[in-house]
């Protein structure tokens, strides 16, 4: 092992599906200052089905970054789902794989995920431990 080690996480947190959501959920990787101290938060997890609108509209104090990324390693750019995220007073509908940035303070959520034909990757993240 290195001299680095405490900056890796070979284990990420167990998963841990919120609840209702089990079935559709399958949480891949997680990391915040709780579980690594001074850590970004970033998770990873894979969707299997349809979502009704969750979590809440809400703010924070960090921006944040998220990602919706289709599951099929011959056509990465297509979702094979219909995502719906709500930004400020506005609803965005993605089929295509995207990348996107949320800054400190503006409103966002919920989402909701609809036709779910394949598993697609979802992803969020913020930098420093107060996130």
């Amino acid at each position: 092992m290195g001299k680095h080690d405490h900056l890796i996480s070979f284990v990420p947190k167990p998963d841990n599906p919120q609840r209702g959501h089990e079935a559709i959920m399958r949480k891949i990787a997680w990391m915040d200052g709780s579980f690594m101290p001074n850590a970004p938060y970033f998770e990873i997890m894979w969707f299997t089905g349809d979502r009704d609108p969750n979590p809440p509209t809400h703010t924070h104090t960090f921006d944040e970054i998220f990602g919706f990324l289709g599951g099929d390693p011959e056509h990465p750019e297509e979702l094979n789902a219909t995502v719906k995220f709500f930004i400020e007073d506005e609803w965005y509908t993605f089929t295509k794989s995207v990348v996107f940035h949320v800054p400190a303070g503006m409103e966002h959520a919920p989402m909701v995920f609809e036709n779910v034909k394949k598993p697609f990757i979802h992803f969020s993240g913020a930098g420093g431990p107060e996130a």
